[in-house]
C-alpha cells in the first residue's frame, strides 16, 4: 500500500522539517510547506491524503487558509495544529472545516492515530459518493459538488463551466464483446478522463457510458480547450476491440455549457446535456458548447 501522503504547513522551518522527519518514521510521506500563500497552488499540482496546518503565520491565519482549501477542496481533510488549545480555537477551526485538532507540544502516538482516523473518515465518506467500477465520482457526488461549485461562483462571480461526455457507439461495443470488457473500457476512458482533467476539477460518472466534469474557475473557451483535449485523448488511444466499431475507432461526443445565463444546477445540466446530443446529431466524435 502507498504511503498516505501529507502536506504539513507552518512558517517556522524548524518545526516544519522536523514534524516530517517524524511523521516519515510514522510511514507518512510529507512535503513541508512554510509559506501559506503557496499552498493553494501546491494543491491545484499534488494530490495529498490530508494536510496539517499551523494555526498561527504571518501572511495568512491558519483559519483563514483553512477556509480557502475547503472551498476548492472540501473533500480533504484538515488538522489545525496550534499552541493556543481554547475550546473557542477548537470549536473555530471545526466550524471552519477542520477534521481535528491537535495542541503543542505535540504527543505523536496521538497525532498519528488523528491523522489516521482523519484519512479513514474520509475514505469511508468517499465510498458513499463513489462509483464502484470506475472510482470516479458518482451521481450523488456530482449533484452536491456541482451545487456547492454554482454557490461559489455566484459568490466571488467567478467562472464555472460544465462538461458532459458520452462513448460513442457504446451499446454496440457492449452488444459485440460483453459487459465484462465494456465494463473494462469505461474504467479506461474514465482513467483517461481523470488523468487529462485538473486536480481541481471533478470527473463523475453520470450514468451507463456518460460522464461529467465540473470545472471551476474555467471559462467557455477553457473548457472547449479541455474537451477537445480529451476527444482527442480518446480518439488517439487504442482500445482492445474498437476496430469492430461502426467508425472502426472509440471515440466520445462532448457537451459543454457555462454558468452565467443557466437560473439553476437543473438549466445547466440541461443546457450541457443538449450540446452533448448536438454533437451526437452532427456526427459525433465532436465538442458542441452553447453560444
Amino acid at each position: 500500500m502507498p504511503k498516505p501522503k501529507l502536506l504539513l504547513v507552518d512558517d517556522d522551518v524548524t518545526v516544519c522539517y522536523t514534524l516530517a522527519e517524524i511523521l516519515n518514521e510514522y510511514g507518512y510521506d510529507c512535503t513541508t510547506e512554510t509559506n501559506g500563500l503557496q499552498v493553494l497552488s501546491r494543491l491545484q499540482t499534488e494530490l495529498f491524503d490530508a494536510v496539517l496546518l499551523d494555526l498561527m503565520m504571518p501572511e495568512i491565519s491558519g483559519i483563514e487558509l483553512l477556509q480557502r482549501i475547503k472551498e476548492p477542496f472540501p473533500d480533504l481533510p484538515a488538522i489545525i495544529i496550534t499552541g493556543f488549545g481554547s475550546i473557542e480555537t477548537a470549536v473555530e477551526s471545526m466550524q471552519a472545516g477542520a477534521a481535528d485538532f491537535v495542541t503543542k507540544p505535540i504527543d505523536m502516538a496521538v497525532l498519528d492515530i488523528r491523522i489516521k482516523k482523519a484519512i479513514e473518515h474520509e475514505q469511508t465518506r468517499r465510498l458513499a459518493f463513489t462509483d464502484g467500477l470506475t472510482s470516479l465520482a458518482n451521481y450523488r457526488s456530482f449533484h452536491t459538488r456541482l451545487q456547492q461549485e454554482l454557490e461559489r461562483a455566484d459568490r466571488y462571480h467567478r467562472p464555472l463551466s460544465l462538461i458532459m461526455l458520452d462513448i460513442d457507439y457504446f451499446k454496440a461495443y457492449n452488444d459485440t464483446h460483453g459487459h465484462p470488457q465494456g465494463d473494462a473500457i469505461l474504467a479506461q476512458v474514465a482513467k483517461l478522463l481523470k488523468q487529462t482533467s485538473r486536480s481541481s476539477d471533478m470527473v463523475a460518472r453520470y450514468g451507463g457510458e456518460e460522464f461529467a466534469l465540473i470545472l471551476p474557475e474555467t471559462d467557455q473557451a477553457s473548457a472547449e480547450a479541455l474537451g477537445n483535449r480529451l476527444r482527442e485523448e480518446i480518439e488517439q488511444f487504442q482500445f482492445a476491440g474498437e476496430e469492430h466499431l461502426p467508425s472502426k475507432i472509440l471515440t466520445i461526443s462532448v457537451g459543454i455549457a457555462t454558468h452565467g445565463r443557466y437560473a439553476s444546477k437543473e438549466a445547466l445540466i440541461a443546457a450541457a446535456d443538449a450540446e452533448l446530443y448536438r454533437a451526437k446529431r452532427e456526427g459525433r466524435n465532436r465538442v458542441c458548447a452553447m453560444t
